[in-house]
């Protein structure tokens, strides 16, 4: 076949069509044979790099990204794509150069903004080479990512802070742990109170660090003290952080450690409140940092009607009373498949009515693409021969929870999604949310796994991520599921992993041997006690752990009235006992690490590899197996 000028446009559709149809190297062949005609065809060179990518041929696509910006400069895929392969390659200064023309070009570009947000990890900002120590740039990224509400800020919050606290003035106060009272005298603390990425992170992000939510712990006990001793309708200095600070207790749902001084103190506050007639905002702060808003019958109906000059003060009435009032109406719109009658079931539904997990304000925007395109780039390097090409997506997301995987499934094109979870307070949440975002194509089922064969129904995609190793059976839950997936479909499964959760299970026999309860108190006093025997190498590993910072997340990872831990030899039976095929894990990170252990695995599926490699570093899958299935073509 030989190309001429005229043909190339022709050509390159065609390339396109191979690139897109996972037909890497006949793609591969027609693009070199374009550029070999026009050495300046921007598509071909573009196309091509972000094939040499997948490839993982850094340096190749490094080469092409850099002709195809002096071409056109202003394409901000291409700085983005060119950050992203200079990041895999280790040159983090030039990363950081590409990702911040990206984001001048198009200040608007989430892409290149969470690129930047990876980058500037600690692991990686150490080793980039800023002018004297200068992190105002690193900061202001933060800073641009918190003021968005497209952003799962809680996902970027330890980069955040690891900026904030780089800052000389507050490098001390948090690197020698000095919490000397009383901290609202304390300069850099007021300041640090009043500094507006420190305040963003409250109101958007769990804060998930020990001594900051030492420091904050404190702060509010002195806030509430001033708030008791002071005359009546004062004008309180640090209302904004009182709101912020409100706002994050509610997120993390009381979590932080209470005294029973501090609780006299609020239940007479609520006494004092419900007799006045005038509005003091500060003490409604501070009364939503300890318990709910919308717990407080009398004082809510004040509430209802009014409205503050004060945008930060709306929003808290908001979160913390109209949110959860929609949430209660919206329970007696979600229809149940039947009564939820399995012993293990009700359990495991009480501890999630209590608890909705996860909470979320914000998620990241996604870009909607065809589910098999998001397939490949989730289970690669392993490619796949597809024998169905999907019109209208049928997913099922079996155990929803609070939604916030939902709104990942939702970005398949053509979807239709069918959202089951054994709790009413956690479908409610869900439906909030998504409604709030708009989306229209996802139904709510209040159902029972086990219960499942009554919809009479098959779909095309099966999503059942941390729900089956809570189930007393977890086998017997996979096979209902099965059953409701056709033939050509897909499953994605999440499972624990007995070697990643070993500290898990130390911490279950701790709280089992001093008798904790699994109740708001409990839970705290549980905390406390693992926050003081840091030094525990276990502890340790459970304080670095995200969910040990929600109150729904810590009775989950460690209270969870049943738990089901598997290894990958188990996964390998359950693969053949099913007459499955393993088509790969999700993680690019965790794959990237195997190859280069296995790289004779060249489609990072061979699961006797990967438990040797998981022998090798057990911390591997500390979230989850997160692994996508299907049936065996026949």
């Amino acid at each position: 076949m030989t190309i001429d000028n005229i043909n190339v446009e022709k050509f390159f559709n065609l390339a396109f069509k191979n690139h897109k149809e996972n037909n890497l190297n006949e793609a591969e062949k027609l693009y070199k044979k374009i550029l070999k005609i026009n050495s300046t065809h921007f598509n071909s060179i573009f196309y091509l790099s972000s094939l040499f990518a997948f490839k993982k041929k850094y340096k190749e696509a490094k080469e092409l990204l850099e002709k195809a910006i002096m071409i056109q400069p202003n394409y901000v895929s291409a700085h983005n794509n060119l950050g992203a392969i200079l990041l895999k390659l280790g040159d983090y200064n030039g990363a950081l150069f590409s990702f911040q023309n990206a984001t001048q070009i198009n200040p608007n570009d989430i892409s290149s903004k969470n690129n930047l947000a990876v980058l500037l990890r600690s692991s990686h900002l150490r080793k980039i080479n800023i002018k004297n120590n200068d992190n105002s740039y690193s900061k202001s990224i933060f800073l641009t990512l918190f003021r968005r509400n497209d952003v799962y800020h809680s996902e970027i919050f330890s980069d955040a802070k690891f900026v904030l606290f780089s800052e000389k003035k507050y490098h001390q106060l948090y690197y020698t742990k000095n919490l000397s009272t009383p901290l609202l005298k304390n300069l850099i603390i007021q300041d640090l109170l009043n500094e507006e990425l420190f305040v963003l992170m409250l109101q958007k992000s769990i804060i998930k660090d020990v001594f900051l939510e030492k420091m904050l712990t404190s702060v509010r006990y002195e806030i509430l003290l001033n708030i008791e001793n002071s005359e009546k309708n004062i004008l309180y200095d640090n209302l904004r952080f009182t709101i912020a600070l409100s706002q994050q207790c509610f997120f993390n749902e009381y979590v932080f450690f209470q005294t029973k001084k501090e609780i006299d103190i609020i239940n007479q506050l609520i006494i004092s409140i419900e007799k006045k007639e005038k509005i003091n905002e500060m003490e409604i702060a501070i009364l939503g940092c300890y318990l709910p808003l919308h717990s407080l019958g009398k004082i809510v109906k004040k509430l209802a009607n009014y409205k503050s000059e004060n945008i930060l003060f709306n929003d808290l009435i908001s979160m913390q009373i109209n949110e959860p009032l929609k949430e209660k109406n919206l329970i007696n719109s979600i229809k149940s498949l039947s009564k939820i009658s399995d012993k293990v079931s009700l359990q495991v539904k009480d501890q999630y009515e209590k608890n909705p997990y996860p909470r979320w304000r914000y998620t990241y925007s996604q870009i909607s693409s065809p589910f098999l395109t998001k397939l490949e780039r989730q289970i690669g390097p392993n490619k796949i021969k597809i024998q169905t090409q999907f019109d209208k997506l049928k997913i099922l997301v079996a155990g929803c929870g609070t939604g916030q995987h939902v709104c990942i499934a939702k970005d398949y094109l053509n979807s239709n999604i069918l959202a089951i979870d054994l709790s009413l307070q956690s479908l409610a949440y869900a439906k909030r949310k998504t409604d709030e975002l708009g989306f229209d194509n996802i139904e709510y089922l209040h159902a029972d796994i086990l219960e499942l064969n009554k919809l009479k129904k098959k779909f095309d995609v099966i999503e059942c991520v941390g729900v089956l190793h809570h189930m007393e059976k977890p086998m017997k839950g996979l096979e209902i599921l099965l059953n409701l997936l056709e033939p050509h479909g897909f499953m994605k499964l999440g499972l624990y992993s007995d070697k990643a959760r070993q500290h898990i299970v130390h911490i279950r026999e701790f709280i089992k041997k001093n008798k904790f309860n699994n109740t708001t108190d409990g839970i705290r006093d549980c905390r406390k006690s693992i926050i003081n025997k840091k030094e525990d190498k276990m502890f340790k590993e459970v304080l670095d752990r995200s969910d040990f910072y929600t109150l729904s997340s810590a009775r989950d990872l460690m209270f969870h009235a049943q738990e089901h831990r598997f290894n990958l030899s188990q996964i390998s039976q359950m693969v053949s006992d099913f007459d499955l095929e393993f088509l790969g894990f999700t993680d690019e990170n965790i794959k990237y690490k195997y190859a280069k252990k296995f790289p004779d695995d060249k489609e990072n599926i061979l699961l006797e590899n990967w438990n040797k490699f998981e022998t090798l570093e057990p911390g591997t899958f500390i979230g989850m197996y997160n692994f996508w299935l299907r049936k065996k073509i026949q």
